[in-house]
């Protein structure tokens, strides 16, 4: 649907395209192709992910890397190819709508396990033995290897074990956790590139957020970009990233904390504790996360947070914890316990 819309605005897509650089000029920003070719446009959103070429121009140099000493198995493949093999078919059945989340818990690990009508996907969140993972969709690992480091770690449930062991050949990714301080600023400074998704904040599994915060960018940009041009036409754009910059900071932020604060939990079980209340253990998301409404928000805030900036007042986000006000971190903060 998302293509057919772009070309059937006469939008241009370009496959294979390798980006080395991302420019900037007065009302321009712009990328460099391996091949030397030079692209400009009103406006450049990265959106390549973790180790975007973006960070030269947005903040000088690339986010520093910190091992986290964790690693996690992902997978997905279909539920009908699942739902043929007699194992998984006895112990799990299909739910008639949206999915369900199963979760398991081990020692120093924990996998989980979602199933909807057309996948299947499971994670297996480990320490890092440090010999296949990588951060980066190529690290494959058979299904015996992963098997085998499963039962290193101890007695997994024989329902969870069916859906690894079933795992479609060279499917499996062992991807490597790697930390990165937490950065406030997405925008070049001309504002004619802006960072999205992992590009602009990467976030552990533990979570279980990443991904719905890269569609609440998705979402919140274009709001902030249409409200932008109606009042001042392309001129605008500069506002418009840098007031979705400040509308979503403070809740990437928290919600960067909470995966922080989740693995930590998780890998220093109380288990009497657990055994008597099993939420100490949780890691579904609150309320606060799963019910904002990014494009509602962004339309009703805009005029406000672009007033704030232009004339230095404080913006005040409510699209977080009441009782959560900003300050910057670092990893090394997390290490110390300050947060």
């Amino acid at each position: 649907m998302l293509m057919d819309t772009v070309l059937a605005n006469g939008i241009e897509v370009r496959y294979l395209q390798h980006v080395v650089e991302f420019l900037e000029i007065e009302d321009k920003g712009g990328v460099k192709l391996a091949d030397g070719e030079i692209l400009y446009a009103d406006l450049v959103v990265a959106a390549d992910g973790i180790r975007s070429k973006s960070w030269t121009i947005v903040g000088g140099v690339e986010p520093t890397t910190y091992s986290s000493g964790s690693a996690i198995f992902r997978c997905a493949y279909s539920t009908s190819r699942a739902m043929e093999i007699p194992s998984i078919q006895k112990n799990w059945s299909i739910p008639e709508k949206g999915e369900t989340i199963h979760f398991f818990l081990g020692s120093v690990s924990h996998g989980i396990m979602l199933i909807g009508k057309e996948k299947i996907c499971w994670g297996w969140m480990h320490r890092d033995d440090g010999k296949t993972s990588q951060e980066s969709w190529s690290a494959k690992l058979s299904n015996s290897t992963a098997r085998q480091q499963l039962d290193e770690d101890g007695e997994w449930s024989p329902e969870y074990l069916s859906v690894v062991e079933n795992t479609p050949a060279n499917s499996i990714i062992h991807w490597k956790l790697v930390w990165r301080d937490m950065q406030q600023t997405w925008t070049s400074p001309k504002g004619r590139v802006v960072q999205i998704g992992d590009a602009a904040h990467a976030f552990l599994p533990t979570s279980v957020n990443g991904g719905t915060q890269a569609f609440e960018d998705a979402v919140s940009l274009p709001c902030c970009l249409r409200m932008a041009i109606d009042q001042q036409g392309l001129a605008g754009i500069p506002t418009a990233t840098r007031v979705h910059n400040t509308l979503r900071l403070d809740r990437v932020s928290f919600i960067q904390r909470v995966g922080f604060k989740r693995r930590h939990a998780l890998y220093n079980v109380d288990w009497e504790a657990a055994k008597k209340d099993p939420s100490v253990v949780a890691i579904e998301p609150q309320k606060w996360e799963y019910e904002h409404n990014p494009e509602r928000y962004a339309t009703e805030r805009f005029e406000e947070c672009r007033d704030c900036l232009d004339t230095g007042k404080t913006f005040v986000n409510t699209n977080k914890p009441e009782h959560y006000t900003f300050v910057p971190w670092t990893i090394a903060d997390i290490d110390a316990g300050k947060i």
